[in-house]
């Protein structure tokens, strides 16, 4: 984030930020863009060259494949000189799940409401033997701890299972679960982001998605 603006301004070449895809055209590439914290996606036409900065987790790391180029950049010299003051730690409780461990996870976000409403994806996560997880407006409004966080700021985690319900898909999030094997998304808006990566997804009251998947598992 700090780079890709001055690498663009010193080589006056155009940027475009928070990519998920990238695509040839005729006249250079079109990149996906995710804006307004993944509200709405935008398609941008580059000439190349440009500089493009790629949200992680949008591409899987193949290091086999012949196309791929990873260039390792070190840090600029200035940066050794900066000093940080430790004002405090806060370590994690040690008796906590490790969501990061878990073949299956729900996770909730804004959609499920309100804190009283997660019993019920807990229990559903029970049912399927995976554990509870929250994205950051959940965790944030402290209806589940940070440890059982998904994204930038939380963990990230690559289940064979990824049931997502009421969570939109911002940039931050998607970075911590692309990598699972399987990604559910149940979310009443058509538009949500989170759609575009999952690899099935339903339209639907989360809360109806629950009872009758409850009830299924149940008979």
């Amino acid at each position: 984030m700090d780079l890709g603006p001055t690498l663009s301004a010193q080589s006056a070449l155009p940027l475009a930020s928070y990519c998920t895809k990238i695509e040839r055209s005729s006249s250079g590439v079109t990149a996906h863009c995710q804006i307004y914290g993944g509200k709405l996606s935008a398609r941008i036409a580059l000439p190349t060259p440009s500089v493009v900065m790629l949200t992680p987790g949008a591409y899987r790391e193949d290091t086999n494949d012949p196309a791929a180029l990873v260039i390792n950049l070190p840090a600029p010299p200035a940066l050794g000189a900066l000093k940080t003051q430790v004002l405090s730690v806060q370590a994690p409780d040690r008796n906590a799940i490790d969501i990061t461990m878990s073949d299956r996870l729900v996770c909730v976000g804004r959609g499920i409401g309100g804190k009283d409403n997660i019993d019920q994806a807990r229990d559903l996560a029970t049912q399927i033997g995976g554990e509870i997880a929250g994205s950051r407006p959940v965790i944030d409004a402290g209806w589940l701890p940070k440890e059982r966080q998904v994204g930038k700021s939380g963990r990230k985690v690559k289940p064979r299972l990824y049931l997502a319900l009421g969570v939109s898909g911002a940039p931050e999030h998607l970075e911590g679960m692309s990598g699972a094997e399987l990604i559910v998304a149940i979310n009443s808006d058509a538009r949500a982001p989170i759609f575009a990566h999952a690899h099935y997804g339903a339209t639907v009251d989360l809360f109806e998605f629950i009872e009758a998947m409850t009830n299924r598992l149940a008979g």
